[in-house]
């Protein structure tokens, strides 16, 4: 199996399948994908119901050697499922088993599961010898693990068992038609797997404002398979790419060596995910908090809703993150103000400025410290300052509160094997598109494909 390859040809890009190399995966931290149909209808592995070859069997303990398989046989095996209301007792006692021995089973199962956490719907499988007593019982924990409980004399022990998977990857284009999950879906893309995509570029992307008719979407992506080609786990986004007005964003997964964690890179090894500055503007003082306070020009107590910094008149103010400008115009009592949307979630405020930015007006996309003002005095103020708020899902929050991700760049050799696994993976991704271009020639050739399905097929591959 370890060598197994599973293609699939189409008319979708989504279709071509393969092992990717194992050192490949262990250092990008990744899993594989395809569609659930394709693995049933491409996998023809049958386990062997054979003893292994290596099993000697000493002939004074075991006179006849179907012995063995003869003893499991005896076995009555029964599927019991939970059910609304049942606790786990409930299910063994009803499906024959003493209470004695449903509790000591139990028992052992727990040293491995939740109990808890059991499902309505779940399954487990209990065996019963041929006097009725329970004897074994099988539940799955998860996709990589079987937890098996046997009988030894009067008592239970536990314990878990690896099952054997297959890694594959799958590769999908589209062009954007409305959403990009309604988009992705209409490709094949599993929902959890779209999920995660929009995630990653949720540091890059306003969603529901930057997408546009026409765009382009790009991944490559894992899938988990069990041997018998039943089972499928999702698995990691090992590359995906935008294409928004013409204009790429690409991320790669990748495990730096001083983090825990995968986490995704753009090309340049900048991490996706970004930090929004604090305090974007240098040397200046902090002259008021987030919180209730008496307003110095209308005299009463308020909530202020951002943080002031108190510096010269002229000081540059940058933007605390990559964004769109919302704002640059008058605004009432806040003088002079830029508000910067960063995504779906954050945007951030800047008032009082005496001046904007080259450039700075509305619908200008900005990069993180780029000078977006200058500090002022213009609006309902005493002195010049810079107010400075975030908002987060449209209300205003403590920036110093608030908890983002913090934006790192790969350095040195870290970086020098990111860009070369990156390009590794840009190959194969040539390499799938090479392929199912000539798989189709093939097809035309053979006279099992028409115009329609070349342009289809063009159409996906396009730049």
């Amino acid at each position: 199996m370890a060598g197994l390859a599973l293609f699939i040809a189409g008319a979708a890009v989504g279709n071509l399948i393969d092992v990717p190399s194992a050192s490949l995966l262990e250092q990008t931290g990744g899993g594989a994908i395809v569609l659930e149909e394709e693995y049933l209808n491409g996998a023809n592995y049958n386990p062997s119901d054979d003893l292994p070859s290596s099993l000697e069997l000493d002939e004074d303990l075991i006179a006849d050697p179907d012995s063995l398989t003869a003893e499991v046989s005896k076995l009555d095996h029964k599927e019991v499922r939970v059910k609304r209301g049942q606790g786990m007792m409930d299910i063994l006692i009803n499906s024959g088993a003493e209470r004695i021995d449903a509790y000591k089973a139990i028992k052992a199962l727990s040293k491995h599961y939740n109990m808890k956490k059991l499902q309505i719907g779940q399954t487990l499988q209990a065996g019963y010898d041929p006097d009725g007593r329970l004897t074994e019982l099988n539940m799955r924990k998860n996709f990589d693990h079987m937890i098996r409980v046997s009988r030894t004399g009067d008592s239970f022990d536990a314990h878990l068992e690896d099952l054997p998977s297959l890694t594959l990857t799958r590769h999908v284009q589209g062009v954007i038609e409305d959403s990009l999950f309604l988009s992705a879906y209409r490709e094949g893309l599993p929902n959890s797997v779209i999920v995660d995509m929009i995630r990653i570029f949720s540091y890059d992307v306003d969603f529901q404002r930057e997408i546009r008719k026409g765009d382009r979407f790009e991944i490559f992506y894992e899938r988990k398979m069990s041997e018998d080609g039943r089972r499928v786990k999702e698995g990691n986004i090992l590359y995906a790419k935008l294409t928004l007005r013409g204009k790429p964003i690409t991320l790669y997964r990748y495990k730096s060596s001083d983090r825990p964690f995968a986490d995704y890179y753009h090309h340049n090894g900048r991490s996706a995910k970004k930090a929004l500055m604090k305090t974007p503007i240098e040397g200046a003082r902090l002259s008021s908090y987030y919180g209730r306070r008496k307003h110095p020009v209308l005299g009463y107590t308020r909530m202020h809703k951002g943080l002031d910094f108190s510096a010269p008149t002229g000081t540059p103010i940058m933007a605390a993150g990559d964004g769109v400008v919302e704002r640059a115009s008058r605004y009432g009592s806040y003088g002079n103000y830029v508000r910067i949307r960063h995504n779906g979630t954050y945007k951030t405020a800047y008032a009082h400025l005496s001046k904007y930015g080259r450039g700075i007006k509305a619908g200008k996309r900005v990069k993180q410290g780029q000078i977006i003002g200058y500090v002022g005095a213009t609006g309902r103020v005493t002195g010049r300052h810079l107010h400075y708020e975030v908002f987060m899902n449209g209300k205003q929050v403590n920036p110093l509160r608030l908890k983002i991700p913090t934006g790192i760049t790969l350095k040195g050799k870290d970086k020098e094997t990111f860009q070369t696994l990156a390009g590794a993976v840009d190959q194969r991704i040539t390499t799938k598109k090479q392929n199912i271009l000539l798989t189709w020639n093939q097809k035309v050739a053979m006279n099992e494909s028409g115009a329609d399905t070349a342009h289809d097929i063009l159409m996906l591959l396009a730049p």
